[in-house]
């Protein structure tokens, strides 16, 4: 396993940790809920938008 593949990972560890917190009803309050789901897209944000780039990069590689 390569640093990528640990870091996505790390994130997708972290993203089912609030969905599950948010699925069993964790926050305490609708603060601390609007919290965890703004952590929640953020960290799926950064998933994805990393994984792009490092996708496109390698291709872009690859080509030349």
């Amino acid at each position: 396993m390569n640093i990528w593949d640990e870091f996505i990972q790390t994130l997708n560890e972290e993203i089912n940790k609030l969905r599950v917190a948010l699925g069993h009803g964790s926050a305490g309050s609708y603060a601390e809920y609007t919290q965890m789901v703004g952590n929640l897209s953020g960290l799926e944000w950064a998933r994805d938008n990393l994984t792009d780039i490092v996708k496109k990069r390698i291709y872009d590689e690859d080509e030349e």
